[in-house]
Parts: structure tokens; C-alpha cells; sequence
């Protein structure tokens, strides 16, 4: 681009006979560069390419650069899209009177409305970006970015179209080939093809939400300093909040104390004297405790012994205690008792990691978990132990109706009434014994036999084994599965299947076990 006394020449678009003429105008000498002002001279390659150039002498401070042929492309494409939109005009290179900027397509609408578009197809910074669009918004022309790739990370809002076609990207057939290409609108996500997206920008309903460049700047600057404002404010503020907070914990505390002695004070260990505790393989202990609400009376208990100095102490809610058979066993006491005390009832909290606390079965007021802790080993009671020593107890324990009520064979009437353990068993069991305990070969199917004695021993061993089996389902001591080949322990709670009794045999899961290992 260059001109002579304000007439515009493009070296691109003027044909070859007025090109050459172009030296004989009496105004030749005048002819100026767009971007410098400075003189220049017309320039034709050895392939024919037409540009305009400075004279050798010609001191020009600014480094003009040389164009891509995509570059070039991309801004013939523009003009040419342009020039077809309903009331507006395109031209490339239009500059400043005073070269403040000089547009690669300046889009002019008869309205006098101007939006110069950019192709910006090499690095450049965003304050680079801000500056150069800030001089057109100056000046009251809207700029257009297009440029290969989306910057998201910009701070400031610029009206660009994004469409992937760079420097080393493949030329295409014909400039106007480009509006083809598939374009994104960043700001607003949409995507199109370039050519609409020329059009979208120049229909009179486009609007630029954001503003220029120095009203977003000094709205940032603005939200800064008010930010800047707010934490001054609250470091300010932060003593006396500090103190407010401080005098509310400690208000919070006393009333959470008058809670806790409340609580406490209203406590009672359970105990019958009639009553002692069951056997149940394991000790519980049980509190007789009344909600704040209401005042409602109820039995809590719990596995570990009151007054542990660990974590858990710290800090106690119901763990174990929500099974059915550990919850079982604190009936049996309190039927044992024949108290008419309410069990409390075990309530889910919200929260992660399952928590769960004791609630009054009336009222449902949560029984907090410090509470619990709060109480003294005073105000507990040992409901249920891991002990068959006491006859009385284990038949406390048993009162839960077995599955068939034989009558017990006279050996162990006499056992009991002795209190003593049974008969002890021969050293030498055989496998077809019905008294034999432990692992045994199942036996295989009756038609795998081969000989007639291998039969009948088979024969006998199932029997026996049936035999077996029947004993167990019989005995009062467990509790036998719908199935009937599941049983539970009622001493222990221990479960077993089949005839593999183990342990259980004879009472032995309650005594002391191998290596100190505590009860079985």
C-alpha cells in the first residue's frame, strides 16, 4: 500500500499496464509509504510480484515486514467477503493519518460505522493484543482478531475468531476458499464457518458485551482495590471477631457442661440383687440414663470398659453394640431382671464415616456421644460376662425357645444339678462313633462302593453322622437355622455348621483359651 498526495494505490490489485504507467504520473515523487510516510518507489520482481519499496537512501526507522502468502490470503479472503456484505466496503492496509495504526482490512459501513479486522497469525503478547486494540477503540472502530488458535487465557475480552489456518498451514485454491473453514466464536463457544462469522460480526445486531480494553482494565482495577478494601477490613476486624468467638466458645462450653452434669447426675448403674450378669462370651456394660428432653428413662450399654484412656474413650458412640446379637443378650438381662426399662435405640447420624448415637425411644433426643464418656465407672453396671460357672445364669441365657425341647438324657441332668462338667470322653474315637468331633472324610456316594462290607461300613457311617447331627439339633444349647444345618451357640453366639461343633462341645467355647489368649 502506499499513496500519492491521499490517493490510495494497492500494488495487488492494479493491473499491469497502469502499474508500469504508475512512474509517469508528474506526482511519482510523492509517492509515500502507509506505515512510515516516507518515500517510496514502485518494485516488480523477476517472478512478476508487484510491491511497493523505500529508495536505498530513505532512513526508515520502523522494520516492515514481509507478509506470509497466507497472510495475504487471508486478508484477500476478508475484503472480498466483505465488499459482498449489503452496505459495506473492505479494503486492506488502511492506516492512520498519523500512522497511530494501520488495519489489515479496514470494514467501512455506509452508516460510517468501521470494524477493522486483524489477521494476527504469529506469536504475539496479550499486552500486545490490548495495546494495538485499544488504539482502535480510540479512535471509535471496533476490532476483529482472527487468529489460528483460541487464547482462553487472556484476561481481557477481545472480539476474536478462531480458525485454525496459520503460517505453515497448506494454501488453499483460491483466497475465498478460507470462508469455508470451520470457525469458533471463543466467548461464546459457538462454532461456523468463516465466512459466517464475517457475516455475524457485521450484521447491525452484533454487539461487544465486554467493552474496550481500558474499561475491563479499569473494572479490574476497581474489583482489586475493593478487594484489597474488604481484607484490610478484616484484618481489622479479625480481633474483634476473634474475641466474639472466644466468648461464645466459652458460653457454648458452660452450657454444654450444665448439659453433661444434667446428664450424669440423672444416671444410675442398673442391678438387680437377684440378678447377675448373664453369660454371653463377651462383658457388656449397661447405664441407666434419662434423655434432656423429656426426662425419659432408658438402658444404654456398651463393649468397652468404662474410663479406658484411649481415642475411642474421647469420643464414644455405638459400634458393635448396633447387632442384633449383642442388642439380644441386653434383653435377656433385662428379662433376667424382669425390668420394664426401655432399650434405647441406636440412630444414624448424617455425615460421613457411619456415625451412630444412642436416642431416647420415646422422644428420639439424641444421646450425645460425650455424654457417655462423661459418665463414671460408677455409674456402670456389668449386665453380661463371659463366665458358665453360674447355673442359674446359663439358664438366663437359654430362655430363648430352641428349635425342639427334648428331654435331656440323665448324664447330663446329673451334670447339672452337680454342677460339674460332663463325663469326659474316650481318648480313642473312631470316625463312625457318633460321638466323634472334628474334621472327618465326607463320605462318597453309595454307588462308588465295590465290595459289600464297603458298603455297609458306608452305610454306617451315615447313620451315625445322621445320628450326629440329630443330637445337635436336639440340644437345647443351639440354635438351630431354618435350613437345619446351621446352628448358633447360644453361650458364646459362635456359629457352626453341620456336626463340626468344636469348641462348643461340652460347653468348652467359654473356657480359657490356649497361649493366653483370653476367652474363646
Amino acid at each position: 500500500m502506499a499513496y500519492i498526495n491521499g490517493e490510495r494505490f494497492d500494488a495487488t490489485e492494479i493491473a499491469h499496464v497502469p502499474w508500469r504507467a504508475l512512474v509517469n504520473r508528474p506526482d511519482y515523487e510523492d509517492l509515500l509509504l502507509v506505515e512510515c510516510g516516507l518515500r517510496a518507489k514502485r518494485v516488480t520482481s523477476n517472478r512478476g510480484l508487484q510491491f511497493f519499496a523505500h529508495y536505498p537512501s530513505v532512513g526508515c526507522l520502523i522494520e516492515h515486514k514481509s507478509e506470509s502468502a497466507q497472510h495475504l490470503a487471508m486478508k484477500q479472503a476478508l475484503k472480498d467477503r466483505i465488499n459482498a456484505a449489503p452496505g459495506w466496503s473492505g479494503e486492506v492496509e488502511v492506516a492512520h493519518r498519523e500512522r497511530a495504526w494501520t488495519a489489515d482490512v479496514m470494514a467501512t459501513h455506509t452508516s460510517g460505522r468501521r470494524l477493522a479486522f486483524e489477521v494476527q497469525l504469529s506469536q504475539q503478547t496479550e499486552e500486545e493484543y490490548v495495546r494495538r486494540s485499544q488504539r482502535y477503540a480510540d479512535d471509535r472502530i471496533g476490532p476483529v482478531w482472527v487468529v489460528p488458535e483460541n487464547f482462553d487465557w487472556f484476561r481481557v475480552k477481545l472480539p476474536m475468531i478462531v480458525t485454525g489456518f496459520g503460517k505453515t498451514s497448506a494454501l488453499p485454491g483460491v483466497p475465498a476458499d478460507l470462508m469455508g473453514w470451520i470457525a469458533e466464536r471463543p466467548l461464546t463457544g459457538t462454532m461456523a464457518k468463516l465466512g459466517a462469522m464475517v457475516d455475524a460480526v457485521l450484521h447491525p445486531s452484533f454487539q461487544w458485551p465486554h467493552g474496550t480494553p481500558r474499561h475491563q482494565l479499569d473494572e479490574f482495577e476497581r474489583l482489586d482495590r475493593e478487594q484489597a478494601e474488604r481484607e484490610a477490613a478484616a484484618q481489622m476486624e479479625a480481633p474483634r471477631l476473634a474475641e466474639e468467638k472466644r466468648l461464645a466458645d466459652e458460653a457454648g462450653a458452660l452450657v454444654a457442661a450444665e448439659r453433661v452434669e444434667r446428664f450424669v447426675a440423672s444416671a444410675t448403674a442398673p442391678g438387680h440383687a437377684d440378678v447377675r450378669p448373664i453369660p454371653a462370651g463377651i462383658k457388656i456394660w449397661a447405664s441407666e440414663v434419662r434423655c434432656l428432653r423429656e426426662g425419659h428413662p432408658m438402658l444404654i450399654w456398651r463393649l468397652t470398659e468404662p474410663g479406658q484412656p484411649n481415642a475411642a474413650e474421647r469420643q464414644w458412640m455405638p459400634g458393635p453394640e448396633n447387632f442384633a446379637n449383642i442388642r439380644a443378650r441386653v434383653d435377656n438381662w433385662l428379662a433376667a431382671a424382669g425390668s420394664a426399662l426401655a432399650k434405647a435405640g441406636i440412630h444414624g447420624l448424617k455425615g460421613s464415616g457411619h456415625r451412630r448415637a444412642f436416642t431416647c425411644p420415646e422422644c428420639k433426643d439424641v444421646i450425645s456421644g460425650r455424654w457417655v464418656t462423661a459418665l463414671p465407672l460408677a455409674k456402670w453396671s456389668v449386665i453380661a460376662e463371659g463366665s458358665t460357672t453360674r447355673e442359674d445364669a446359663r439358664e438366663v441365657l437359654s430362655r430363648r425357645p430352641p428349635l425342639s425341647a427334648p428331654v435331656p438324657t440323665k448324664p447330663q441332668a446329673e451334670a447339672r444339678a452337680l454342677r460339674v462338667a460332663p463325663v469326659s470322653r474316650p481318648a480313642s474315637i473312631q470316625t463312625g462313633d457318633p460321638d466323634f468331633i472334628g474334621p472327618r472324610p465326607w463320605a462318597v456316594w453309595m454307588s462308588e462302593a465295590r465290595e459289600a462290607d464297603e458298603l455297609a461300613a458306608r452305610l454306617a457311617a451315615k447313620d451315625a453322622r445322621a445320628a450326629r447331627l440329630r443330637a445337635i439339633s436336639e440340644n437345647p444349647r443351639y440354635i438351630g437355622s431354618p435350613n437345619g444345618f446351621r446352628f448358633q451357640c447360644s453361650d458364646c453366639g459362635g456359629i457352626f455348621e453341620d456336626d463340626n461343633e468344636g469348641i462348643h462341645a461340652d460347653s468348652r467355647c467359654l473356657e480359657r483359651g490356649p497361649r493366653s489368649s483370653g476367652w474363646r
